[in-house]
């Protein structure tokens, strides 16, 4: 079964016109005509009925079926072409969190450096879900990821390396600093400034105020962990942030929570099931994987 054919088998399902698909890859519309009957020969199928009405094709019931298991095809032989391009180049497609990538990969990044794997790192910095979908579709090799629970996903392997809980950090000056702990209940009358949309936090801290019976009074967002930590100091409001990005030098006072439930900030390392791993990307896992000391 050849390739191309399957190719415009593709754009043909979509476009539903064999001009505008002779158009697309710049041959003539014979050439689509051709390779749409090798296939329907070679499947003892018919593939596609005129619609006369439109001027266009329509997928028959075997064509459905077969636009069903091309696509999977496609995007394999895709995958596999840009693996084994990123093999050649000795370049690792990484994924990085910005909270992870500031504050826990610093961490390793002498290891790595010790080891030559510095240097062979091609980083991409998201957010963790987007990474995630990047990671499915071959764009990543690998990636370190934050979750509130363990990475389940068909398509990818994961493993926890460390999890940090969260805590609420407040200014020196609020009523609540000499606090040891809280709950979220007794927060049901704070202000909130978090972390926008596309980190973990909002999804944790929307678990744990829904658990307490209330909505948070958010009146500031940012991606920015500083600007956050920032306007805490301020007395603005209070913040809602994971251990791993809170130090000594803060002007804040981090308070752990008293809940009984509570969720964790887990980071991930991440990988394809399918896709086999080069020396380097092994290598890479493998330093990744031991403890930080």
């Amino acid at each position: 079964m050849n390739f191309r054919d399957l190719t415009y088998f593709d754009a043909l399902a979509r476009l539903k016109n064999y001009t505008a698909v002779a158009r697309q890859f710049k041959v003539t519309q014979p050439t689509i005509t051709y390779a749409i009957k090798r296939l329907e020969t070679e499947l003892a199928a018919t593939l596609f009925v005129r619609d006369r009405s439109h001027r266009q094709v329509e997928l028959t019931a075997n064509g459905r079926q077969l636009e069903a298991h091309v696509a999977i095809i496609l995007h394999e032989l895709q995958l596999a072409q840009t693996e084994l391009a990123a093999n050649t180049q000795q370049k690792v497609k990484f994924g990085l969190p910005p909270i992870i990538g500031a504050y826990y990969f610093p961490k390793l990044a002498q290891r790595l450096a010790r080891h030559g794997l510095i240097s062979h790192l091609n980083t991409t910095e998201a957010g963790s879900n987007t990474l995630l979908d990047q990671l499915r579709t071959g764009k990543l090799d690998l990636a370190l990821l934050g979750s509130t629970s363990p990475l389940t996903d068909q398509l990818i392997n994961a493993e926890i390396l460390t999890q940090q809980s969260f805590k609420i950090i407040v200014s020196p000056d609020h009523p609540l600093a000499n606090a040891k702990k809280v709950s979220f209940a007794q927060l049901i009358d704070e202000k909130f400034v978090t972390l926008k949309e596309g980190f973990v936090h909002p999804a944790a801290l929307r678990q744990l105020t829904q658990s307490a019976g209330f909505a948070p009074n958010v009146v500031y967002t940012t991606p920015d962990i500083s600007v956050l930590k920032s306007m805490v100091a301020e007395n603005i409001g209070i913040g809602f942030l994971t251990a791993l990005a809170i130090s000594p030098a803060d002007n804040v006072v981090a308070l752990a929570l008293a809940d009984t439930q509570q969720p964790k900030f887990l980071i991930s390392l991440a990988h394809r099931k399918n896709h086999l791993l080069s020396a380097l990307q092994q290598e890479l896992l493998t330093q990744l994987k031991q403890p930080i000391n």
